[in-house]
């Protein structure tokens, strides 16, 4: 049982290390590059999603109107600004997490951009 606690919390922790460091990369190009791209996305999945289910419930089937599509990427834009910041707040609390052990081992936090969180110093 030990044992198996232990991977799953390993995996947890690579998950979340991949999760950061390719959130490093989306927010080096930019805060308006992402809510461009997440609202964009999120409204033509939207529009995709009720069209498949006003089809498959024979609602209004031959409706993608332009007004759906704006409708939805404007209703993005607030996801994708929420996204940036839970995102954003997960990353300065690891960046923190990652510079406590280092501050208090003596040692001299690195000047580099680039995000190293080890197991060992996650509590």
């Amino acid at each position: 049982m030990n044992n198996s606690l232990r991977r799953i919390q390993a995996w947890r922790s690579r998950r979340e290390q991949r999760s950061l460091e390719r959130w490093e990369e989306i927010r080096a190009e930019g805060k308006a590059r992402f809510v461009f791209r997440t609202s964009l996305t999120f409204g033509l999945t939207m529009v995709g999603a009720t069209d498949f289910f006003d089809r498959i419930f024979d609602i209004d089937p031959h409706t993608i109107t332009l007004g759906k599509v704006v409708y939805y990427v404007l209703a993005g834009i607030p996801i994708a600004l929420i996204g940036w910041s839970n995102m954003e707040a997960k990353f300065q609390h690891a960046l923190h997490e990652a510079r406590v052990p280092a501050l208090s081992g003596g040692e001299h936090p690195h000047n580099s951009n680039s995000l190293r969180i080890t197991s060992d110093s996650k509590s």
